[in-house]
């Protein structure tokens, strides 16, 4: 991988650039969060096999939604978040409708970790989950306030540091598997795993910041776009396998919990540790993309900006909203649903603009063939949340 850094002028400010590695650190920083540790509780719902179906089909439409943005913020010459994206090729009232969209969906994710994160350090540490949850908001916010060139740093120490983790994790329960779990099959619960896997797999706002860290590098930006999704959906199949296979219907909400009561405290320490690391890069990345979306797309002042991001998830936490799957689910069908269609939308007018790329990201001639099937599915999605979430 490339390991020289050049210098480059980002909004006002000369920064170093990233290498590939840190790129895909970042992607998959933001990926693996919480959603790593609620795939096995939702995959036990349904059934292991139909649960591993689900992550592959949908690790293939996030690719393709990723390959999008990624062409998007190529063909665009100014820093820009998703937001500002569908500002520029759709206008403002798309600017301001995915914002809204993109804040309901990142205050919630934020809060997710929160809550995921105090529950987690109460489980290594002792105490309670409040007040641990309150303590890592704290840290979290410090480094949020850092911004892209902590972030970068961290994501990738992080990063190879979960890998790593999950890796082991799996490797240590695969030969205690279940082999009775692969003919389990729950009909009724056949759509429970769909949010909170799309949750887990979701990572469009590092997009901007890889490709704000890789100025005039295309085919490194795309490199860390295909590596940076394929790496989480690869470790999720694993993680689930192993943890499903060995906890089945006894899996837990956060799945490492689980995995320290049925393996003792050693395997537990080492489980939560896992948890807390997970969820920090996802919290401090999506925090830096929330603040850069308030300031680079909405114009807010860097203060504000740095304000919202860190209070808005402690007041509603603090307000008693604390359901770790329910508020997950949630953000993982209706926003990103939104956040799919519009995207898909903005691609095919990003095609049609002068800003031309000497190759497509994806299928130079027929761009419907790839973006009309992410729209459709996405539509539907949309359709059958609000079914279910309010009228069913």
């Amino acid at each position: 991988m490339r390991s020289e850094k050049q210098v480059f002028l980002h909004r006002g400010i000369y920064k170093p650039s990233a290498t590939l590695s840190e790129a895909v650190f970042m992607i998959t920083g933001m990926t693996i969060g919480a959603g790593v540790l609620a795939i096995p509780y939702a995959v036990a719902q349904v059934g292991l096999l139909t649960g591993i179906a689900y992550i592959a089909a949908l690790g293939l439409i996030i690719m393709f939604l990723n390959l999008m943005i990624g062409e998007i913020a190529s063909r665009t010459k100014e820093p820009m978040q998703l937001a500002g994206f569908a500002g520029k090729y759709l206008g403002s009232w798309a600017k301001y409708f995915l914002s809204f969209i993109f804040l309901f969906s990142a205050f919630g994710t934020l809060l997710v970790y929160v809550i995921g994160e105090g529950t987690s350090l109460a489980a290594v540490f002792g105490g309670s989950p409040t007040l641990w949850s309150v303590v890592f908001w704290s840290v979290g916010s410090f480094l949020i306030w850092g911004g892209l060139k902590r972030i970068k740093s961290i994501d990738k120490l992080f990063g190879i540091i979960i890998m790593g983790i999950i890796t082991g994790l799996s490797l240590y329960l695969l030969p205690r598997f279940n082999f009775a779990e692969l003919s389990y099959f729950d009909g009724s619960q056949i759509f429970f795993p769909l949010g909170v896997i799309l949750f887990a797999l979701h990572a469009s706002p590092a997009i901007s910041e890889a490709h704000a860290l890789l100025p005039n590098r295309a085919r490194d930006f795309r490199r860390a776009l295909i590596l940076g999704t394929i790496i989480p959906i690869l470790l999720y199949i694993i993680f689930t396998i192993a943890v499903v296979g060995f906890t089945g219907a006894e899996t837990s909400e956060i799945a490492t919990i689980g995995l320290g009561v049925a393996l003792g405290p050693f395997i537990g320490v080492m489980a939560n540790v896992f948890a807390v690391l997970a969820m920090s890069t996802g919290f401090i990345g999506l925090g830096t993309a929330l603040r850069e979306t308030l300031s680079w797309d909405l114009k807010v002042p860097d203060k504000g900006s740095l304000f919202l991001v860190v209070s808005v998830p402690l007041i509603l936490f603090l307000f008693g909203i604390r359901s770790f799957i329910s508020v997950l689910d949630v953000v993982g069908t209706v926003g990103i649903a939104f956040e799919g269609i519009i995207m898909g939308w903005v691609y095919l007018r990003a095609r049609k603009g002068s800003d031309a790329l000497p190759e497509s990201y994806l299928s130079p001639r027929h761009p419907l063939l790839i973006s009309f099937p992410v729209i459709a599915f996405f539509g539907s999605l949309l359709l059958f949340s609000f079914y279910r979430f309010f009228v069913k």
